[in-house]
């Protein structure tokens, strides 16, 4: 985030002393506002990550779950998952965690193909990442063939390194 911030705030700041004030969202998610005679410098703390690294570790992640939907590969599946998740499906029918993946491992629910498109990735205030994408479905859900285009979304936590699924 070390460069999108420099990227977007330096440009911020000129505009802020034209203005006098500059409104700042904290990390907690509030928003504060400064006089430009109180700032002094600006310093990013060594947590904080460039933006182009966490959209490479979410297309990674959006390739891994799609691997292994269409390997039916549950273990895996659930490992990406919050044990708290409720999956919503286009029929608008929603599933626990571990009905959702019972019905991939009974062959209820079989991908053939997934492909994504449109990958969109931004940044929450919390620290978790939303993800809208296209995805083009091949599958047979409950004895129905066909292929879906679906507009969905995920939204990401970082956990120990490595990203879980939580929306």
């Amino acid at each position: 985030m070390t460069k999108l911030l420099s990227t977007i705030l330096f440009p911020l700041l000129v505009s802020a002393c034209e203005a006098q004030t500059m409104q700042v969202w904290m990390r907690d998610g509030t928003q504060r506002q400064f006089a430009v005679s109180e700032i002094e410098s600006v310093t990013f703390s060594e947590d904080e990550t460039d933006m182009e690294q966490v959209r490479r570790e979410i297309e990674q992640f959006l390739d891994e779950w799609n691997d292994a939907m269409v390997a039916a590969d549950t273990t895996q599946l659930g490992s990406m998952m919050d044990e708290g998740i409720i999956l919503r499906h286009i029929t608008g029918m929603t599933q626990t965690k571990r009905e959702w993946l019972e019905e991939v491992a009974s062959g209820s629910m079989k991908y053939h193909q997934i492909e994504k498109r449109n990958i969109k990735v931004s940044l929450n205030a919390d620290g978790s990442v939303s993800v809208s994408f296209t995805s083009v479905i091949t599958a047979t859900i409950w004895g129905s063939y066909g292929t879906w285009t679906l507009n969905g979304t995920m939204r990401l936590v970082k956990r120990s390194g490595k990203w879980i699924r939580t929306e």
